[in-house]
């Protein structure tokens, strides 16, 4: 075979491979968008709760294991949590770069909050990464587990 003929016989493999590659990508991605928009809904679902400062309105969104852990090492269950001082937030925050994934009942999201809230009179980092573990129950997603990295004043 000419040396000409074999790299165009290479080439054109390689491009076939690329493209099967990126068709896997893209069925990847319209695979998964069902699961962003689902758990884009548990978060908002999330934030207006904790916004809304009413506590019987984030309890209902609480799973019995529920734990939360902020950026400086405090940490509550679910009823420390409820009885304790709730974030202050003004109105709800826009949420970005979410990433979910999941399987069966249980989903995890990462994403970034841009907030102005306070919690225990100290101000809380304004835009700050968190990530929560959501278990479905009864037909809707409870909060079972909340990382917040947002880094609290002093």
């Amino acid at each position: 075979m000419p040396r000409l003929t074999r790299r165009f016989a290479v080439l054109a493999a390689v491009l076939a491979i690329l493209a099967g590659l990126g068709i896997g990508t893209l069925q990847a991605r319209a695979d998964g968008s069902g699961l962003q928009n689902e758990a884009g809904k548990a978060v908002a679902t999330w934030v207006a709760a904790v916004t809304s400062g009413d506590r019987s309105a984030i309890a209902a969104v609480l799973a019995p294991e529920f734990q939360i852990v902020r950026d400086n090492g405090v940490a509550y269950d679910r009823d420390r949590y409820l009885a304790g001082d709730l974030p202050k937030i003004a109105a709800p925050p826009p949420v970005s770069e979410l990433v979910a994934t999941g399987a069966g009942d249980v989903m995890v999201v990462r994403y970034v909050l841009t907030i102005d809230a306070t919690v225990g009179g100290a101000a809380m980092q304004a835009r700050a990464p968190r990530l929560t573990v959501f278990r479905r129950a009864g037909g809707k997603w409870l909060v079972s587990a909340h990382a917040n990295f947002a880094a609290i004043g002093k």
